[in-house]
């Protein structure tokens, strides 16, 4: 596995100076942030959890934004945490009520799981998402027509850590998968319920800002696009497929 060359701490400082402008404060015009920025989006499922202040604090310190997609029973046992994602400036995704596989329910279950877990997010944060990932990865006709009823569009990543695998999970090996995986406009699929892969941050960050990569919401990354409820965005979406860690 490629591992890219640490950067001297004074450049890599100088080069994350020189990041900082959010893409609300940099947009001066109508063009979308991204058309002249070299953005990617980090995305954690499965929270919110233990590890999530921690996150968050990583994600600051580096003027990081992210996308949060939260499981609806976690929102039910931790609505503080739930809106601390959104106070702290990151975007919430609908992951469900809970992690069972989709494709394995009738369709009024379908309608109920992820019904359920819309109605929570927009309770506890006053905002209903705009965006929505499959447990798993697995997505068929009804999550397609219950989302696109809904208003969600459907965003299950074009890339992946593979932190939900268990033999995976080791904080220099997270660290190196995120870095070979990173590129312009991907969306990059983990799990902030795995502990070595908030611990993996700190680097990850420091070396993709070194890199000049502005780290976006998955909203702020679609700017531009004309968006249909339902459908999986970014188009050139593999349509990753996950075990999701619980």
């Amino acid at each position: 596995m490629a591992v890219r060359r640490l950067i001297p701490l004074a450049v890599a400082c100088a080069l994350a100076a020189a990041v900082t402008a959010t893409p609300a404060q940099a947009r001066a015009t109508d063009e979308p942030y991204c058309a002249t920025h070299k953005c990617i989006a980090l995305t954690f499922d499965d929270g919110p959890g233990p590890y999530l202040q921690t996150l968050l604090k990583t994600l600051s310190e580096y003027k990081a934004k992210a996308t949060f997609f939260v499981i609806g029973s976690e929102v039910k046992k931790h609505p503080k945490l739930t809106q601390l994602i959104t106070k702290s400036g990151h975007e919430i995704g609908n992951h469900s009520w809970d992690g069972t596989y989709l494709t394995t329910l009738k369709y009024a279950d379908i309608n109920k799981k992820i019904g359920d877990a819309q109605r929570l997010i927009k309770k506890t944060t006053g905002k209903a998402p705009k965006l929505f990932r499959a447990p798993g990865g697995l997505r068929n006709g009804g999550v397609e027509e219950v989302t696109a009823k809904l208003g969600l569009i459907q965003v299950p990543g074009t890339t992946a850590t593979k932190d939900y695998i268990k033999d995976y999970r080791h904080v220099d090996f997270l660290t190196n998968r995120a870095l070979d995986v990173a590129g312009e406009g991907e969306v990059v699929l983990m799990h902030e319920t795995v502990k070595q892969t908030v611990e993996s941050m700190p680097e990850v960050l420091e070396l993709l800002t070194a890199e000049g990569y502005s780290f976006v919401t998955v909203s702020t990354l679609l700017e531009g696009q004309e968006l249909t409820p339902g459908q999986v965005y970014p188009e050139q979406s593999s349509g990753v497929q996950t075990t999701d860690v619980h």
